[in-house]
């Protein structure tokens, strides 16, 4: 535990910047210590290394919960599916499954625990994000009852920012570790570059597809031109080893190229395919930079001044674009839409409906009035506020509690008779399996019985063409440490 004015400092912002205040941080290393700090505290802020840009786990007089001493890791070999505590990096997770073999393809920074509430996707985007992995997620809500959640019903928890309560452990399928390599495509014409795009779409095998605009490119070490960075989870691509592993070190890196040149502002829109060269030829003529995941269909254009970001805020709006990696916390919940306030406020109170956990993030929301709203029948309310009394968390929260059990308790309506509101609750799912063509599930990467190369006849040497694609001034080495000394 920590309390001191210094020792908290860390504490009080993340990488946003934004800054609040910690009154305490705690450090439990055991289910029954996250249930003896949620019985006791009211103000809590879970959180695992602070990776994210949207203030999503900067406190506000809360108590800090840093879960890094919650660091058990357990692989079956039997299932092929690994037991890992949220405290645990997901690089220190595929460096112990690398030593066996094995890798959770989802390459990003933070804890196990941090990258599930964020639902984060890979930076190889072919593989989804790290929603598509669960198995299983254990974690404690807001009432200090350990809840297990199977594969089906993980929306609740994934992606809602630690909102519903504190993960502690999840069981994730892993896949055998591949060596992977990669090719660079280059051209001066953006519609070439569409074109190549919807080629490589067809490929097999492609877990990323990185555009970047000249600007960036030339800040990478590349021509000022448009570049594509092409990964495969095999041997097709012509950089590999060392200088595969170098190419890889500065795509993870690259938005502190942009910060380092006074962007330091950024967006995330995912969008439909369609809709994404119109996009970027808007970023074009406005002058802004950009890179952009094409698996998953985010663009991520950077930002000097704060005229040029609402311009761009406006077109993302008409063109329909949603969030697609930041996530909400603080910055960006001022952006969520009528409809999705209410069915977040309907899980938060089914499973905190003291508000205890990280209050402020994706909606504001102060008491259990603000879940009421005009529309909801009186039955609805008591449905959802039939838990009231401290004497009935502490009484629940002995042993697991199925999620089943919690829906059935809190959330069954009172009469037959269906409304809009009723069905939130079947809508939720719906929602959150999306519908834009850029989402990306696992079998795209992994095992396809049916090659999508037979709807679209493929000119094997122009692919040949593009994926090894090189110009006479790009003779030197992806791998030179002259052009690493640049950056």
């Amino acid at each position: 535990m920590k309390n001191e004015n210094h020792d908290l400092i860390c504490y009080n912002t993340d990488r946003s910047l934004m800054s609040g205040i910690a009154t305490m941080v705690v450090f439990p290393s055991s289910i029954n210590e996250v249930k003896d700090i949620i019985f006791n505290s009211q103000n809590l802020v879970p959180r695992g290394l602070g990776e994210n840009i949207v203030g999503a786990c900067v406190p506000n007089n809360s108590v800090v919960v840093d879960m890094k001493k919650m660091n058990k890791i357990n692989f079956d070999f039997k299932t092929k599916l690994v037991q890992v505590d949220a405290g645990v990096t997901i690089k220190e997770l595929n460096e112990k499954l690398k030593s066996i073999g094995y890798e959770l393809p989802i390459i990003v920074d933070g804890t196990i625990g941090g990258g599930i509430a964020m639902n984060v996707p890979s930076l190889f985007g072919g593989y989804a994000n790290i929603k598509e992995w669960i198995e299983e997620i254990e974690f404690v809500n807001g009432r200090g009852e350990l809840v297990k959640f199977s594969r089906s019903d993980v929306g609740e928890i994934c992606g809602f920012e630690g909102t519903t309560g504190i993960i502690v452990s999840a069981k994730l399928n892993v896949i055998s570790y591949q060596e992977k390599s990669a090719s660079i495509f280059q051209s001066n014409d953006i519609e070439e570059i569409f074109l190549i795009i919807k080629r490589l779409k067809l490929e097999k095998g492609i877990v990323m597809m990185r555009l970047y605009s000249p600007y960036f490119s030339n800040l990478l070490g590349f021509p000022r031109k448009y570049h594509i960075v092409i990964v495969f989870n095999n041997s097709s691509g012509k950089i590999k080893g060392e200088a595969f592993d170098l190419l890889i070190r500065k795509v993870r890196k690259d938005h502190y190229l942009m910060y380092k040149n006074g962007y330091s502002e950024t967006e995330d829109p995912k969008l439909l395919f369609e809709k994404i060269k119109d996009f970027v030829i808007f970023l074009n003529k406005m002058a802004v930079p950009y890179s952009g995941d094409l698996n998953l269909g985010i663009i991520f254009p950077y930002f000097k001044n704060e005229i040029q970001k609402q311009e761009v805020i406006k077109m993302i709006g008409r063109l329909n674009g949603k969030p697609g990696k930041y996530g909400i916390g603080i910055k960006r919940k001022n952006r969520v839409e009528d409809l999705q306030k209410k069915i977040i406020k309907r899980v938060k109170m089914r499973h905190d409906p003291f508000l205890k956990m990280n209050v402020g993030k994706l909606i504001d929301m102060d008491s259990f009035e603000d879940f009421k709203d005009k529309n909801v029948g009186k039955n609805d309310n008591e449905g959802l506020g039939n838990v009231k009394s401290d004497n009935y968390v502490v009484s629940s929260a002995k042993g697991i509690v199925n999620s089943q059990r919690l829906l059935d308790t809190n959330d069954r309506p009172m009469n037959s008779q269906k409304t809009p509101e009723k069905d939130l609750d079947s809508f939720i799912q719906k929602m959150e399996q999306g519908e834009d063509s850029g989402n990306v599930k696992i079998g795209d990467n992994l095992d396809r019985s049916i090659s999508r190369a037979e709807e679209i006849p493929v000119d094997r040497k122009l692919m040949d063409k593009i994926l090894f694609n090189k110009g006479p001034e790009d003779n030197e080495n992806i791998g030179d440490k002259n052009e690493d000394n640049k950056n």
